[in-house]
């Protein structure tokens, strides 16, 4: 089987940063079996300018939502006309070397049933795709640590189209940040392993809410609920009680770290919330769930 792409994007005022980063995907596209897909959720900017302006009508779809339903459904909602066998997910201010996607098909050939994370090279580190956190409970994975990822980043992430259908793409409530890693902990469980291409795409990193406050007030919010929720979904009850004291005294030391900037009231709404929507968000998945047997297996495991 000859195997295809489809690159999906989400969008969010993403205009400027698009026409510094899509030329690069056209480049490193050129003579491959590539498509794209753009979700809009922020369609007032240009991007649908910028995207006409570099790819031809037939090579992409574009699919405007200007109710901004969030990252997860932005994802879900492109990948689901999707019919070439992979996708990856790929964030719009990640530049890509013109050897980048040549360098994935090939890995893609030698083992087209796993998922791929692929390396990023932001804030002064490198790093591929999510491991455990004792205190944020998920992290981006530095390219150093020996054992492989828990599962690919959302950034720069390549799923077999059909493995990302079954198991329901991304969980959509966590709107943004987290919903990779719940699906990489199902993943997990399930026992499919993410392996890992650790060329480094260089990317910009939070585009979308920088120099607003009241999205970095967003954000706090989410990232206290969603690790509560993730936990929630996806961990058995014998880890969960575990868990439970642990990010207990996680929650104490980064609200201390939220006080300091100017972000405690929206941690802790994200916190109550959190606690009054985890049993809803646990009931929503039914298939396996991280349990000790998962947690030790990934914590032996050296990457290969």
């Amino acid at each position: 089987m000859t195997e295809t792409l489809t690159i999906v994007t989400v969008l969010y005022r993403s205009s400027d940063m698009l026409a510094e980063t899509l030329p690069t995907w056209v480049r490193a596209a050129d003579g491959l079996p590539v498509r794209f897909i753009f979700a809009d959720n922020w369609p007032e900017d240009e991007s649908a300018k910028v995207i006409a302006d570099c790819l031809d009508d037939d090579r992409y779809e574009y699919l405007p939502d200007s109710s901004n339903p969030g990252f997860a459904a932005g994802c879900n909602r492109a990948v689901a006309p999707v019919r070439t066998s992979h996708v990856m997910l790929l964030n719009p201010d990640v530049w890509l070397p013109e050897d980048a996607l040549a360098r994935l098909f090939a890995s893609i050939a030698a083992d087209p049933e796993s998922p791929i994370a692929v390396g990023l090279a932001m804030h002064g580190g490198e790093y591929v795709g999510i491991d455990l956190h004792p205190v944020s409970l998920f992290i981006d994975r530095s390219v150093t640590v020996p054992r492989g990822p828990l599962g690919p980043s959302g950034g720069a992430a390549v799923f077999p189209t059909a493995l990302f259908h079954r198991f329901g793409g991304f969980y959509e409530h966590l709107f943004a940040w987290g919903e990779d890693a719940d699906l990489a902990f199902r993943l997990y469980a399930a026992g499919l392993r993410t392996r890992r291409l650790d060329f480094m795409l260089p990317h910009a990193g939070g585009h979308s809410v920088e120099g607003d406050n009241k999205l970095q007030g967003f954000r706090a919010f989410l990232l206290a609920r969603n690790r509560l929720l993730v936990a929630a979904r996806t961990f058995t009850w014998p880890l969960m009680l575990v868990a439970i004291p642990v990010l207990a005294l996680a929650h104490l030391a980064l609200a201390a770290r939220r006080a300091r900037q100017g972000l405690l009231r929206p941690f802790l709404r994200g916190v109550g919330r959190g606690l009054l929507e985890g049993p809803a968000a646990r009931r929503q998945w039914k298939g396996k769930r991280f349990g000790f047997a998962s947690l030790i297996s990934y914590l032996r495991v050296r990457s290969a």
